[in-house]
């Protein structure tokens, strides 16, 4: 019987940095002789990349990591759009199918031990027009999930209203990184905060990482910085089977 783990990243938001945070998970489960591959199962936006269009979170992932699949397997449904799932999938004539979804994952089930995948925009994404929401596919292919939050002022108001809707959708968080932290006052509080308040027992903190840019796949040592930051037995432990 396959016993493969995962963890979904999502975020309290879009662009809060959860493609540089699942870039830096894969190097680090890679570093570490793991078997893993990435999931992005709904992309918005694209880079040509060998004359091919893939996904610029895909394309991001691979330059930081190395992992390197099949883009049809690793993103099933990938839109030129960077606008919301729904509204792209609805500008293309190329709905979403969970279906499409759930045998991309059983692909990736059998060549790798650890799935890494991410989420597009924050919990309550629509993936269709019909009320199917970015929850509910996370809910559907039981992974567990692991949430990335801002490290500025809003923040704990962010992360709270988000943990207590995933708990809501039945969805379970493992994990928090704080993004792009820095050394005032308030993000400090901050991540004490989050940690005090939150009941999740994993919380990290990953620093700024300068000349860092995933659309333009500038990586910075985005890999060495992650790797200093977080424990690798601390973030296995956060992956579960799926």
């Amino acid at each position: 019987m396959n016993l493969t783990r995962g963890i979904y990243i999502i975020g309290t938001d879009t662009g809060v940095g959860k493609t540089a945070v699942a870039a830096g998970l894969m190097c680090l489960l890679l570093k570490n002789k793991c078997r893993a591959g990435y999931f992005k199962p709904v992309a918005s936006g694209v880079k040509v990349v060998d004359g091919v269009s893939v996904s610029a979170d895909a394309a991001f992932v691979n330059v930081v990591s190395g992992f390197a699949q099949k883009p049809e397997q690793v993103t099933p449904f990938v839109y030129a759009d960077a606008v919301s799932p729904h509204l792209a999938a609805r500008m293309a004539g190329r709905p979403i199918d969970r279906n499409v979804i759930r045998r991309s994952l059983d692909e990736l089930k059998i060549r790798y031990d650890w799935i890494v995948a991410e989420g597009a925009g924050g919990l309550a994404v629509p993936l269709n027009d019909e009320e199917f929401m970015q929850y509910d596919l996370i809910r559907e292919l039981k992974f567990p999930c692991l949430l990335v939050a801002r490290a500025g002022l809003g923040t704990i108001n962010h992360t709270l209203l988000t943990l207590g809707f995933a708990k809501s959708a039945g969805l379970t968080v493992r994990g928090i990184i704080i993004n792009g932290m820095g050394d005032s006052l308030i993000e400090r509080d901050n991540a004490e905060t989050i940690k005090k308040m939150s009941g999740v027992e994993a919380v990290f903190t990953l620093p700024i990482v300068s000349s860092l840019n995933t659309e333009t796949l500038q990586t910075g040592n985005l890999g060495e910085i992650f790797e200093q930051t977080v424990r690798f037995d601390d973030i296995i432990s956060t992956m579960d089977i799926i």
